[in-house]
């Protein structure tokens, strides 16, 4: 399971996540995967995975030398587990907290090793959506591109928890071209193409300031991202 990192985030969420997973007994690897950051980021990074191995200790750190964003760093840290029977991400900054991670690990555990689970913001009473207005918008207007361009099925393809087959990530890997933001959406199409249970479920969230997606500044990217994944499928690459 890696964990995309941002060390003051990371140093806030990873002793609860390091306390979840100590009290649930579940067999994972858990690799901290820093993507290209500075020697000294990257130093902190190595000092809190120390500590996290103080209560949960099989957590590891994954520092790579060159940036590959956030989806290349995902594929990075899920290639150097080839005999996993699920793989999965959930990110540092705790929009997920670690109980409703350990809750989608299980559910995907329990769903059988050819599927999977991956979290789906949906405000409710028992799932509340805490973000500000102007991010919920740009929320609703991106899943709306996405069902738009894709016609995927996944309610949410952008939640920061997803855990799925390993072999089903084997089996269309080297088919993944997108490895920034979007790299979600290519990743869900390609596993719903070749035939595996992708499962939902809806979960806490809420939003914590200073991420690093912008919407504005990165909307025409995403956008761009969503356009080559069409054509890519309208090509039969999935």
């Amino acid at each position: 399971m890696p964990v995309w990192n941002d060390s003051a985030r990371l140093a806030k969420f990873g002793p609860k996540m390091a306390e979840a997973l100590s009290q649930s007994e579940l067999p994972v690897r858990w690799i901290v995967a820093d993507d290209g950051s500075s020697e000294e980021e990257k130093t902190q990074v190595k000092k809190l995975v120390e500590s996290f191995r103080e209560i949960y200790p099989g957590v590891e750190a994954m520092c790579f030398r060159e940036r590959s964003h956030k989806g290349g760093a995902i594929y990075s840290a899920w290639e150097a587990c080839p005999e996993a029977t699920w793989l999965g991400f959930v990110d540092c900054d705790g929009a997920v907290d670690a109980p409703s991670t350990v809750r989608l690990m299980e559910a995907a555990l329990s769903s059988g090793a050819e599927s999977g689970c991956v979290g789906v913001r949906h405000n409710s009473e028992q799932t509340p959506l805490q973000r500000p207005l102007g991010r919920l918008i740009s929320f609703y207007l991106f899943s709306f591109l996405v069902h738009a361009l894709i016609g995927i099925r996944f309610e949410d393809t952008q939640c920061g928890a997803k855990f799925i087959p390993g072999v089903g990530f084997r089996e269309v890997a080297e088919n993944l071209r997108e490895r920034g933001f979007i790299f979600d959406v290519e990743l869900l199409l390609a596993l719903d193409q070749a035939g595996y249970t992708v499962n939902e479920m809806r979960i806490p969230w809420r939003e914590i300031p200073g991420g690093k997606v912008h919407p504005l500044r990165d909307a025409w990217a995403m956008i761009a991202g969503l356009l080559r994944i069409r054509r890519r499928m309208r090509l039969g690459a999935y």
